[in-house]
């Protein structure tokens, strides 16, 4: 019979790496009039940081979380063409969420803003001369992958967080600017790489293990009830399916049952299920010969067992048993042409008796 299934602990394997600072592309923002205001609004990406993803060969992925710890800070710079004798300012003005992604989870910083005028002469140099940074920020934290995306992070690849920085950057002229260009982007990381993590704690379950046998993995045997005679009632034997493990394993599901020649004489009392197999543990079952007809009989019962795991993990297997039957029947009842031979016998043995008393002397 099935066992009752019980609770398992999955085990755990985390993968990290580190990245040394980096910013994103930039978002730029022009006008080419005076008392003129333009607002860039977007995303610009930076660098993705790879992880590997779970090698299923290791087992079945079941959960995993993700977890960065990086800062981050803003940059806006300011550049244009300013005349006239006074009033001559171009400004930037930013605001910038910085975001870390991969598949189902996503980790934001605080809104950060930042502004950078320049004025007069000033306004000719490049952009990166007129700058200005927001104060430090950090991305930090862990969270749990969705079940539905969970195949995404399964693999012999790598997944990626996928960094960048969102929101607006506006340029302003004044009356006496002919043109300005804002510009800005966002830095992620310290200066000291190690500081920079990035991580993905893999859950996963070890393999189920169907076997005839409790110590070994068995996925062949057979059942042989020898010779029976004919209608002498049915007969018994007996074989049991371990799921060699621990808690730390998939339970088994038996999903089918085929036989390859459906001998009505043979009958067994297990059925499908569904997780009634939990590792370490072992069902007992019985096989049923009811010796109906003269000869012999065989069947091959072929097991189709798949782990058993939480609704949307990852890597999870299917098995084979196949447990070998047969018997044979006999009936000590001779048949009609048995009989005639045995008297054709017996007259024979008497006649040959008769010569022998009727020579021999009286």
């Amino acid at each position: 019979m099935a066992s009752a299934a019980m609770a398992v602990t999955p085990l755990t394997t985390t993968v990290s790496t580190t990245q040394a600072r980096f910013s994103t592309n930039l978002q730029t923002a022009t006008v080419s009039a005076p008392s003129s205001t333009f607002t860039a609004i977007g995303s610009t990406p930076g660098t993705t940081v790879n992880v590997a993803q779970f090698n299923t060969n290791t087992g079945i992925l079941v959960g995993a979380r993700a977890t960065v710890n990086t800062s981050v800070f803003t940059t806006a710079q300011v550049g244009g063409s300013t005349g006239g004798t006074g009033g001559r300012t171009v400004t930037a003005d930013v605001t910038q969420t910085g975001s870390v992604t991969i598949a189902g989870v996503t980790f934001n910083s605080t809104s950060q803003t930042v502004s950078r005028s320049c004025s007069g002469g000033n306004c000719a140099n490049s952009p990166g001369n007129n700058t200005a940074t927001s104060t430090t920020a950090t991305i930090s934290g862990t969270t749990a992958v969705p079940t539905a995306n969970l195949a995404a992070y399964a693999g012999a690849g790598t997944i990626g967080f996928a960094n960048a920085a969102t929101g607006s950057t506006r340029v302003t002229t004044n009356a006496n600017a002919a043109n300005g260009t804002a510009q800005s982007f966002m830095t992620f990381g310290s200066t000291t790489t190690a500081n920079n993590t990035y991580s993905i704690a893999y859950d996963y379950l070890n393999f189920a293990n169907p076997s005839f046998s409790t110590g070994s993995t068995v996925t062949s045997s057979s059942l042989n009830f020898g010779t029976l005679l004919v209608n002498s009632g049915p007969a018994l034997l007996n074989f049991t399916i371990t799921n060699i493990g621990n808690i730390n394993s998939a339970g088994l599901s038996l999903t089918s049952i085929s036989r390859s020649t459906n001998n009505s004489q043979l009958t067994s009392n297990i059925t499908t299920f569904s997780n009634g197999l939990d590792g370490g543990l072992t069902n007992n079952y019985s096989m049923t010969f009811d010796p109906l007809a003269v000869g012999a009989v065989s069947d091959i019962f072929t097991f189709n067992f798949i782990d058993f795991a939480p609704a949307g993990s990852v890597g999870a297997r299917s098995y084979q048993l196949n447990l070998a039957v047969s018997g044979n029947m006999f009936d000590p009842v001779p048949e009609p042409s048995s009989w005639m031979m045995m008297l054709l016998g017996f007259g024979l043995v008497g006649a040959v008796a008769r010569r022998r008393a009727v020579g021999q002397p009286g």
